[in-house]
């Protein structure tokens, strides 16, 4: 997908904003608070993809206004297609969201069809030092971007562990009986099944991709069978919740064999993390047939010399848009070919 215009709607902090992106490459230029990282959050969203930033989306629409939008024109597949999400406040702790392709109203899973973006900011060092909560997060929005499928389990194996837990509590409770766990522990296990094997699949191309010496990832499965789900009622009754499956998954940042969060220097975790998102843009561009969006929120001041080296010998290959707080941070090469965009 490439996106050619972008119009934001009391989204955020923008009453109105209009973003004409160049086929190529953008760098929009404003200081910190103009709302820089909230574009790309934009464009994130029409990929189909929510930022982890945002904790409900109420967060999306600008204080005190009851409805917001996201518009965007886009070229995909060689056709020009005009993707919106409307987003009407309800009450204080509901929002309603609408999606549309061209006019008409469609399914939030049918965005990701268009296409993907692969964002690089600062606070991706979370990544490496964060929880595995911020890690699943990021890996199940990666996979959903390419696979429908992987999108659907995970979704219905969300709301299954929340089904499944009730019943955990109710039995504690002496409301329900042991037995009625068989029903959502064959469910569980049926999505579970999916989930593992596409992550399985996803750390093995990223371990034989071509990376600094040393550099790995590592995947820790929360393994589950209807052994184990069987073996572990008794635990998972005393703690009112399910205890292991994909919602336990984790996976390691390795250096020379050592864990990044606790043994690397942030450089390396830096390092490590670049490398991780430029990995993302192969995955993605194999399994989808075309490159993701790539998008730099603010990171030139952060990284070294060799690290921007990195970054720059990918940016030619897909759309890229730059972010950044003033010019000096942004290398004059890029500057010279890139449309400029203040904020």
């Amino acid at each position: 997908m490439e996106i050619l215009e972008l119009q934001l709607c009391n989204f955020r902090n923008f009453s109105a904003q209009k973003i004409i992106f160049d086929k190529e490459l953008t760098v929009i230029i404003g200081p910190n608070g103009s709302g820089k990282s909230n574009v790309l959050e934009a464009v994130s969203l029409l990929c189909g993809i929510k930022p982890i930033r945002i904790e409900t989306d109420l967060d999306l629409v600008k204080f005190a206004k009851s409805e917001a939008r996201i518009e965007s024109k886009v070229v995909s597949q060689s056709e020009k297609k005009t993707l919106t999400i409307n987003f009407q406040v309800i009450d204080e702790s509901i929002i309603k969201k609408s999606f549309l392709i061209d006019g008409f109203k469609k399914r939030f899973s049918d965005f990701m069809v268009f296409g993907s973006i692969v964002v690089f900011h600062p606070e991706d060092l979370d990544l490496v030092i964060g929880s595995p909560s911020v890690r699943r997060h990021h890996l199940d929005s990666l996979l959903s971007a390419c696979d429908r499928d992987y999108w659907r389990n995970t979704s219905s194996y969300n709301k299954i562990v929340v089904r499944r837990n009730k019943v955990l509590q109710r039995i504690a409770e002496g409301k329900s009986k042991i037995g009625e766990l068989s029903f959502w522990d064959e469910r569980l296990l049926e999505h579970a099944k999916y989930i593992f094997k596409k992550r399985e699949e996803y750390f093995e191309f990223l371990n034989f991709i071509n990376v600094p010496k040393d550099l790995s990832w590592q995947y820790r499965a929360s393994e589950l069978s209807e052994e184990k789900l069987i073996r572990n009622r008794e635990r998972d009754i005393a703690a009112q919740m399910t205890l292991s499956g994909p919602h336990r998954d984790d996976y390691r940042f390795k250096g020379k064999n050592r864990d990044l969060a606790f043994f690397g220097s942030r450089g390396e975790q830096r390092m490590a993390v670049l490398y991780f998102k430029l990995a993302q843009l192969d995955y993605l561009g194999k399994k989808r047939g075309n490159r993701p969006i790539l998008a730099l929120d603010d990171i030139f001041s952060e990284l070294d010399w060799e690290h921007r080296e990195a970054v720059l010998s990918v940016i030619s290959n897909q759309q890229t848009i730059i972010t950044a707080a003033e010019r000096e941070s942004v290398p004059k090469s890029l500057l010279k070919k890139a449309k400029i965009v203040e904020i």
